[in-house]
């Protein structure tokens, strides 16, 4: 108990320094920008037709194929200073150990990811409120620019699922949504930390990087089973339909393969905490120090 207690001090100093930074702000206001400029156009069309809107645009972004790869770039840029060691890093690895700090290191990504999908989701409901229809069901607007050309004709930026509307009940789309971009923000936040730990370089953030232009190649190149790997892919409700169905790529697949990569690269991330004799590096700081002076 003792060491979960020391790992949740841990993350929470990490949440603070992440929320107080300029970078991680930065980052927060460039994705919120986009996503509001990206809802304009309903705002409009919601005016012109004189019809309010439902507050279920998040499914549709998380959905589109531009706007999943804004969100999970502000994902990497949170992530992109992975392992957090900064000045305090050793005085606080001596006081916690370092099981302690690893799982500290693991709640900050989780908890960072939600916070960060939480935020996502109270930008694209903003804009609504005063047009806003509250309601369990999706409504007139999101049902007209699903299922016909509305959208294009007031330029709509991105894309309304036509599927997602005609198969899934608006709150269930929004809750599903929801829990599976806060699984692929932790997911890719465990993976940059371990890499970057590893190797001591950004081979991580690198990496992260590369599962978004697989997410690329996927939608352009290369066959469906390849939806199977792909976290971004599986972060999306419209994955698990048509032709990945023949590759057993369903619902409960992704929510698998998001619950066992998360243990997995948690398990990994307290292991690689072990791989580096902390008084050694310490000693190779020092010299460092002393040659400076």
């Amino acid at each position: 108990m003792v060491y979960f207690i020391k790992a949740l001090r841990i993350s929470i100093y990490n949440l603070k320094k992440t929320i107080s930074s300029i970078r991680v702000l930065t980052v927060l206001l460039i994705v919120a920008g986009f996503i509001l400029q990206n809802l304009e156009a309903v705002l409009n069309f919601s005016n012109l037709v004189g019809v309010r809107i439902t507050p279920y645009a998040f499914p549709h972004l998380t959905n589109d194929y531009i706007c999943q790869l804004v969100i999970v770039a502000g994902v990497i840029f949170i992530f992109s200073n992975a392992p957090y060691e900064d000045d305090g890093y050793f005085y606080m690895l001596s006081r916690s150990g370092k099981l302690s700090w690893a799982l500290g290191q693991i709640f900050y990504s989780i908890s960072i990811s939600l916070i960060y999908i939480l935020f996502l989701l109270l930008v694209s409901v903003l804009p609504l409120v005063g047009n806003m229809d509250i309601g369990c069901e999706w409504g007139k607007i999101w049902g007209t620019l699903a299922k016909t050309d509305a959208g294009i004709q007031v330029g709509l930026l991105f894309n309304v699922s036509e599927y997602m509307v005609s198969h899934y009940s608006a709150l269930f789309a929004l809750m599903i949504s929801v829990i599976l971009e806060w699984c692929c923000a932790s997911w890719l936040g465990l993976l940059i930390y371990l890499l970057n730990k590893l190797t001591s370089k950004a081979i991580g953030t690198c990496t992260g990087a590369l599962c978004v232009l697989f997410d690329i190649c996927i939608s352009n190149d290369w066959m469906a089973w390849a939806n199977r790997f792909s976290p971004i892919t599986l972060a999306q409700i419209n994955t698990y339909s048509g032709i990945n169905l023949k590759y057993h790529i369903t619902l409960k697949y992704g929510i698998l393969f998001f619950i066992i990569g998360i243990l997995v690269l948690s398990i990994l991330c307290v292991l690689v905490n072990y791989k580096e004799n902390t008084e050694i590096r310490l000693q190779k700081l020092e010299v460092k120090w002393r040659k400076k002076q």
